[in-house]
This record gives structure tokens, C-alpha cells and sequence, in this order.
């Protein structure tokens, strides 16, 4: 049995898909930036080096992060950014009209809400990872996007890594055969950083530590589940039907706590509904199987895993880099071999701006390619790489792998956010 009590809502009236959305060329992209914490700074960094962008709007409630942005702009010798402060300042921001692009990168919960504002105010938007916390905010954001014909994106930057686009590049090139089993994580063990200081204030109670003692399931799956799905070509030919999650106990956070700060600490005295360990199986209507895993409270070295399973080859990102292929699968290339196979089918985005994209931002490329392409995509009028759907389809695992979780591990049913137009697009195909 599987379970399904998130009843899909119907389309309204004048609403209409937005697969493969094309609008009117932008060709002077002015964008409003609301949220300016850490993503936000290296984004303003970014748009420095893209022509024909303009930061025009900067919104924040904290006045020292938009003098930082402020400063930014100064030091390159670009247009002063009218400053918006206050909790609801972003709506004022939202509602100019001389803004394209509101940029969001504000707390998770407030993601959706401001994301469909924008949208109402005939904005575009990008919004960080993830774009939603809940099933019904996922709907949302594609009802509104399909009613206002805006582009949505989801700034999902691991689908810009190096790697990733190369064994996409491998995968659509038919190097792995027919690819029946992916894997991707977040593991990363943040134990120090959500204790420390390293942000300027500490973080023990802030709102993403609150989320996780209040949430279970996966709450952060799209990094690793993003690359997967546009190898499997999630809603353009294949899509993901339900999913069972379950996670371990509780204890890491808490045992670290009281190691560094002492038994009586009050970071010692949260209780997490997050478990340790978190493994969330999908099953596609294609017959693919896709795990994802979440771990940040144990020592585990990063890892977003990156697996590639197909009937004619095998490849992994982490621990370390490796191929395989059929008819010599117990073989793995070697470092000199991986890296011509790698080199020899470099996604074209690597080729196009992958050079001054190492150059700006150095082992974080990938945001740069991604904003690249965003800004790209919006100048030259074309549809967007990652669509409202990704980011409903992938966001929906944050309330989708909870539910399973709570409930023994109860397979749970995986809406499709295109309403039955999965089968429409015919692969995954980059514009321009």
C-alpha cells in the first residue's frame, strides 16, 4: 500500500504548463537580490564578472550585510542598488518595476512565500535550495509559476559541478548504456560549523538548527538528487512514483555538544527529531531505483556520492573518482585513462566558460555556470535549464521522506507536479 493523502490540486482556469517556457529576451538583466548572508555575497561577487546585469535592488534585515553587499558594488564601480531593510521590505523590492530577477536566498520557510510574490509581481526568480518545505508549498510554486508564465529555477548548483555535467554529457552520449540505478547524498559532517561563530553570530539556535529539531526525514535532498534526476531525465521522459525513507536515532549533535561546550550547555539540551542517518529508496515508473542519503550530525568525510549504475558502465564522484565498463567491469581506468575519458567529453558549459569560471570563483566554479547560464538563458529568451517542475519534484522529498519516516517507513507516493505531462519533453535538452 502506498501512501498518498496530499491530494493534488486541480489546474485553474488559464492556467498552463510551462515545459520548455520561452519569454521575451531580456537583454539588460536587473536584479533584486533579498536575503544578503553568505550565498548571497559570493552570488553579488559573481554578477560583477556577467555583462549587461545590474544589482538593483539589495533587501536584508540586517543592515551590516547589505552595507557588505554595498560595498561589493562600490568596489567594482557599478550603479548604486537601492536598499530595502525590514521584515517586509522584500515585498517593496518585489513590486518595482524596473526589477527582471529576484534573486532569493533568505531562510528555507520564507523560500516559497516570497518566490510566489515575486512571481505575482511578474518577476522571475531564483530561490536557494530548498525551494519548498512541504508538498502544498511545491504546488504552489508550479500553480504560480504556470498562472504568471514566470521562470521559477531553483538554484541547484551541484548540477553545475564539474563532474556531474561530464558523466551527464557520458550518460546522454549512451557511454553507460541504459542507467538503471543512481545514488547521490549530503553528507557533510557541519557539527563545529553549527556550534561555531564562523557566520558572526552562533548558530546553535537559529533557524536551520530549529528545523532540525522539529523535522525528520531528509530536509536537504537536493544536491544530490538533482544531478540524478536530469541523468534519469525526471518529467522529460521518466518520472519518480514513491519513495520509502527511514532514518537511524538521533545522537550525534547532541554527544558533540556536550564533548566541546560540557553536559549543562544549553547547545547540549536540544533534542533532535533529526536522525543521524537518513536513506530515502525512490522508484521510478521507468523501473530506475534512486538512493539518497542525508548525514550531518557523524564524522563521515563529505560526500555527495554521485553514483551512476548503467547496463554498459559504472561511476562514482565519492570517495574517490571511478569508471568502469562493460565487457572488463571488474577493471577500473586509471587516473590517466579517467581523465582523457573526462576530457573527452567535457560538458560543453565546461568548455564555453568553465576557464574564467575557475578563475572567479576557484574550486566553487559551479555557482558561477550556474548564474551564468541563468542570466544567459534570460537575455537570450530561452528556456531555463532547471524548471519549476525540478524544483517542486525535488523540494517535495523535505515533507514527502518526513511522512515516511513518522510512519514506519510507509512507502509514499511522489506527486507529478506536471500533471501528466511527464512524457512531453524528450530528454533533458540545454538551450542556446
Amino acid at each position: 500500500m502506498i501512501y498518498n493523502t496530499l491530494e493534488s490540486p486541480s489546474a485553474s482556469s488559464g492556467q498552463k504548463s510551462v515545459l520548455g517556457l520561452t519569454c521575451e529576451p531580456i537583454q539588460y538583466v536587473r536584479i533584486g537580490m533579498i536575503g544578503l548572508g553568505v550565498r548571497a555575497i559570493r552570488a553579488v561577487q559573481r554578477f560583477m564578472y556577467m555583462e549587461n546585469v545590474e544589482i538593483s535592488g539589495l533587501c536584508d534585515i540586517v543592515p551590516l550585510n547589505v552595507i557588505q553587499a554595498r560595498e561589493i558594488l562600490i568596489k567594482y564601480n557599478k550603479p548604486e542598488a537601492k536598499e530595502y531593510l525590514g521584515e517586509e521590505a522584500w515585498k517593496t523590492l518585489c513590486e518595482r518595476e524596473d526589477i527582471d530577477l529576484i534573486y532569493i536566498c533568505t531562510d528555507w520557510e520564507t523560500h516559497t512565500p516570497m518566490a510566489t510574490y515575486a512571481m505575482e509581481c511578474g518577476k522571475h526568480v531564483a530561490v536557494e535550495v530548498p525551494a519548498a518545505t512541504t508538498v502544498s508549498e511545491c504546488w504552489k510554486l508550479v500553480d504560480t509559476a504556470e498562472k504568471t508564465q514566470r521562470h521559477c529555477m531553483m538554484l541547484e548548483n551541484c548540477c553545475y559541478d564539474a563532474f556531474e555535467l561530464t558523466t551527464l554529457n557520458m550518460a546522454q552520449q549512451g557511454l553507460f548504456g541504459e542507467i538503471l540505478h543512481a545514488e547521490g547524498a549530503y553528507i557533510h559532517d557541519l557539527r563545529e560549523r553549527i556550534l561555531s561563530n564562523e557566520f558572526g553570530m552562533r548558530r546553535g539556535g537559529n533557524w536551520q538548527t530549529q528545523y532540525n529539531i522539529e523535522h525528520t526525514g531528509n530536509p536537504y535532498p537536493t544536491h544530490g538528487l538533482g544531478p540524478i534526476c536530469q541523468v534519469l531525465n525526471i518529467h522529460r521522459g521518466d518520472k519518480m512514483n514513491h519513495l520509502v525513507s527511514m532514518s537511524t536515532k538521533s545522537v550525534g549533535m547532541t554527544l558533540y555538544a556536550r564533548e566541546v561546550y560540557g553536559q549543562d550547555s544549553p547547545d547540549a539540551q536540544y533534542k533532535y527529531c533529526l536522525g543521524d542517518m537518513n536513506n530515502t529508496l525512490i522508484y521510478t515508473e521507468k523501473g530506475k531505483t534512486i538512493l539518497i542519503q542525508h548525514d550531518i550530525f557523524n564524522p563521515r568525510p563529505y560526500s555527495r556520492i554521485h553514483l551512476l549504475n548503467g547496463t554498459n558502465g559504472y561511476t562514482q564522484k565519492y570517495p574517490v573518482k571511478q569508471f568502469a565498463f562493460y565487457p572488463n567491469s571488474d577493471y577500473v581506468l586509471s587516473v590517466e585513462e579517467m581523465n582523457e575519458l573526462l576530457e573527452k567529453y567535457k560538458h560543453p558549459f565546461l568548455r564555453d566558460i568553465g576557464e574564467k569560471a575557475e578563475a572567479v570563483c576557484g574550486e566553487r566554479a559551479r555557482d558561477f555556470i550556474m548564474d551564468y547560464r541563468l542570466i544567459y538563458c534570460l537575455q537570450n529568451g530561452l528556456p531555463l535549464d532547471q524548471d519549476v517542475y525540478d524544483a517542486a519534484e525535488w523540494s517535495s522529498l523535505v515533507e514527502l521522506t518526513e511522512i515516511s519516516v513518522k510512519n514506519s517507513n510507509i512507502p509514499v507516493q511522489i506527486p507529478d507536479f506536471t500533471r501528466g505531462k511527464w512524457q512531453e519533453l524528450k530528454g533533458l535538452n540545454f538551450a542556446g
